[in-house]
């Protein structure tokens, strides 16, 4: 499929902004993404409660289908594939569209009502060396779409693909050369009938953020650099969880010094939430419209830290145990489709499989740690 380039390249509008470096030579290739976005393993719990997905340790993808009226989920099973890192997945009208990395090809399987695999095909038109990020669209009275993100191998640049009812339309290279993360998507609230997305990523250590139209690919606001922090992880974007409230104003990223930091763009500027540890953040939406960060202290505990709804002050990281070996996802929680937790995390643990904490009250209750059963995964 021929490339196309959105408004040119991106690159060459920023650097004669002044907002990133000069682009080295067209002729060496982006080296690959640094071990330290890539050590460890993300799975995904989705924030429906109706899947999880996960790699496994034969590289397969593993899938579990999720009971949100007893808040439970049964044995992850192979959908096949064979994928370098974690895959990904959104709602469609037919069940989870999953996307992965196979090879240096984007591929895509839709796992029909959450429990028959349709087979994974390729994304053709760009070799990638970074993990497929999607985010779902809202319909807005307009065909189903997915709005995919990957960095490809030449220039290590974000490109984007859009999915209209399942077929792709074509990548679009959205410039940000030499990014050294995977990128990080969020719905933003919309207005009328557009729907903006907006994306961070990491390049040289310091954070970008753009904003596009995610129906038609236009730029809105080209890669800005929010200054002063040296990130050591890959970021996270708040999301809007299973409220149908999308957010998409705060970043979470962790400082030199482990700890974690957070911009928002309401209210610009670094600031620092303490929980010194290690790999990603996760961020969830309690069911009463809370905001949560997941994280992995020194220690390979979980932790987690609350900022009520309607506070502008999180409340500091507690310590929830355990022993991980991975990064956490949380689903937070919601009312919908009789699901009742106030939030969720998975993660995985010392005996290379999938664990869970479930979130009851708010007012401290969890359930105890508790393995979902299947395969041993990555």
């Amino acid at each position: 499929m021929q490339r196309r380039t959105l408004m040119g390249s991106l690159a060459g509008v920023l650097v004669a902004a002044g907002v990133m470096a000069p682009a080295a030579p067209a002729a060496a290739a982006a080296p690959p993404l640094p071990t330290e976005v890539t050590q460890f393993s993300t799975p995904l719990i989705h924030p429906s409660g109706l899947f999880l997905i996960t790699r496994g340790a034969d590289n397969s993808v593993l899938f579990s289908r999720g009971t949100p009226s007893t808040n439970s989920y049964g044995s992850f099973f192979s959908i096949g594939g064979q994928i370098t890192g974690d895959p990904t997945a959104v709602i469609s009208p037919e069940g989870a569209q999953v996307f992965a990395r196979s090879g240096n090809t984007a591929v895509t399987n839709l796992v029909v009502n959450y429990n028959t695999s349709t087979g994974f095909t390729p994304i053709p038109g760009l070799a990638i060396n970074s993990e497929v990020t999607a985010v779902r669209l809202p319909d807005a009275g307009q065909a189903p779409a997915i709005r995919i993100f990957a960095r490809d191998v030449e220039e290590g640049s974000v490109w984007t693909n859009l999915l209209v009812n399942g077929s792709p339309q074509g990548w679009v290279n959205l410039g940000g050369n030499y990014t050294d993360s995977e990128t990080a998507a969020a719905i933003l609230p919309q207005s009328g009938l557009t729907t903006n997305v907006r994306l961070v990523v990491r390049r040289f250590q310091q954070v970008y953020t753009m904003v596009l139209d995610g129906r038609t690919g236009a730029v809105v606001t080209p890669w800005t650099l929010l200054p002063g922090m040296w990130a050591t992880n890959n970021p996270t974007l708040s999301n809007e969880g299973f409220t149908f409230v999308p957010r998409g104003n705060e970043v979470f990223v962790r400082g030199l010094n482990g700890d974690v930091w957070t911009w928002n763009f309401d209210s610009p500027g670094w600031v620092n939430l303490g929980g010194r540890g290690i790999g990603d953040v996760a961020v969830s939406i309690a069911s009463d419209g809370g905001l949560h960060l997941h994280g992995r202290g020194v220690n390979n505990q979980a932790q987690l830290n609350r900022r009520p709804p309607g506070s502008a002050r999180f409340g500091g990281f507690i310590n929830l145990g355990g022993v991980l070996t991975g990064n956490i996802s949380a689903s937070g929680g919601g009312t919908v489709n009789g699901r009742t937790v106030v939030d969720q995390f998975i993660t995985r643990t010392r005996e290379n499989g999938i664990s869970s904490r479930i979130m009851l009250n708010l007012v401290g209750g969890f359930t105890s740690f508790f393995n979902i059963p299947g395969p041993p995964v990555a």
